[in-house]
């Protein structure tokens, strides 16, 4: 009797470890993929104004902001070589520079959505559309996952705190039913 009462409260644990788990992976991911929101829309609506010869004025003002303390939206144009054209973000006073392989699998995709992490302490959500332009080869947007990653980390202690008090009330009902033979 005992034994099955301790597998009955382990499955038990087992269920609610899994629930929490899964809690966890579902906001996670929904916090994560909304950090693409604007930039997708951005990166979209440049490469078809590129495409059919629009101005980028609209898109690439003259104010450059640090992107490793900025949590604004930035915009890159890159040639077909993959070099820097005009940027509406620096970083440490330089135009951003994406990894070669990143810009070859977009232009093999034709658009890429990574985290790029460009330097330790700074992660940032990136959209890399590839343009059919005698000009411009890519258009990258991205910003900040900071807000993202404090979400995540606020996440991650209410998840465990409801794990822990949901490991403890069943701890308690398995040593009451232990100790008092109560089913």
């Amino acid at each position: 009797m005992k034994e099955k009462n301790f597998i009955t409260h382990f499955g038990t644990l087992m269920i609610v470890t899994v629930l929490c788990g899964l809690v966890y992976v579902t906001v996670q991911q929904a916090h994560r993929a909304g950090a693409n929101d604007p930039q997708l829309q951005i990166a979209l609506d440049m490469k078809n104004a590129i495409e059919t010869d629009q101005s980028m004025e609209k898109w690439m003002h003259a104010d450059s902001i640090e992107i490793s303390a900025s949590l604004s939206v930035f915009k890159t144009l890159f040639d077909k070589n993959g070099e820097p054209l005009q940027s509406t973000g620096l970083l440490e006073g330089q135009l951003p520079r994406l990894p070669k392989t990143v810009l070859d699998f977009t232009e093999r995709k034709k658009e890429n959505i990574v985290t790029w992490q460009p330097q330790r302490g700074i992660r940032l959500a990136m959209v890399i559309e590839s343009v059919r332009s005698p000009y411009v080869g890519f258009v990258a947007v991205g910003r900040s996952l900071m807000e993202v990653e404090k979400r995540e980390s606020t996440l991650v202690t209410m998840v465990l705190v409801a794990w822990l008090v949901c490991a403890g009330v069943i701890l308690l009902h398995f040593l009451l039913s232990h100790f008092t033979n109560i089913k």
